[in-house]
């Protein structure tokens, strides 16, 4: 065999050898345009998703939460606030009936906020349930709405806090609560199946719920004008806090 022969021979398997290479060729092609196709797909999706347009929301996140409405409802004849609805500036505590510092602020500074800026039409103060502190708190929380059913419940909420028991003694009972509003000359028996309501219970949870969304982690806290102030603070920070809203607000009629 010739050199050239033997050089033919070795050469005759190359049209398939080359056929070889154009069969992965096209299927490297159809690969990458397969993926530039993916690409184009997945840029149109996140374009559309991201644009600022009328359409819906991205699925990529959900939509901002809306502002939280104001925490005062300033509804009137509410049995659980204190002032004119459509005073100024308005406070909204959240309390626990076993807190002793709810106790310290009822019994030193209430007063003299109520004096001061209730009682002459500038502040509305709205009371709200955070019983944190154990199931005698809620038991309390409780028994206040249901003074406040026979439009007693400020009366009964200071007698509370008058004679505040240490936390989950076991003091805050049925019968105690009954009691006091035996002394304070409710209808017993109304005050008895009150209690029982679940619909209270259900209001004092709502109460408790509504702080937390609003960053309420312990008692007594306030909203004031807007404001989270949290503990028992001294009349004068109240007063500024106050004044300064007093400030932004029409002069009171």
């Amino acid at each position: 065999m010739s050199e050239e022969q033997e050089q033919g021979t070795q050469e005759a398997p190359e049209p398939q050898g080359a056929g070889g290479r154009s069969s992965r060729g096209v299927w490297l092609g159809a690969g990458a345009a397969l993926l530039v196709v993916v690409a184009l797909v997945v840029i149109s999706l996140v374009s559309s998703g991201g644009s600022g347009g009328g359409g819906t929301p991205s699925a990529a996140g959900p939509p901002a939460a809306p502002a939280a409405p104001p925490a005062a409802t300033r509804v009137p004849g509410d049995p659980f606030a204190l002032g004119r609805p459509d005073a100024p500036v308005a406070i909204v505590e959240w309390a626990d009936f076993q807190c002793p510092y709810c106790a310290q602020y009822t019994t030193e500074t209430e007063p003299a906020l109520i004096a001061q800026y209730v009682n002459t039409g500038k502040v509305r103060l709205e009371w709200r349930d955070f019983p944190f502190l154990g199931p005698e708190s809620t038991k309390a929380a409780v028994a206040a709405r249901a003074a406040g059913r026979q439009g007693r419940f400020w009366q009964y909420h200071d007698a509370l806090y008058a004679e505040q028991h240490p936390e989950n003694s076991g003091a805050v009972t049925d019968a105690y609560l009954v009691g006091l509003a035996g002394r304070l000359k409710l209808d017993t028996a109304r005050f008895t199946a009150d209690m029982a309501d679940r619909a209270l219970a259900a209001q004092v949870s709502a109460d408790k719920a509504d702080g937390t969304r609003r960053g309420v982690n312990g008692t007594p806290a306030f909203v004031v004008d807007g404001e989270l102030v949290s503990g028992a603070q001294p009349l004068a920070d109240f007063q500024k806090a106050i004044d300064a809203a007093l400030a932004r607000r029409p002069a009171t009629r």
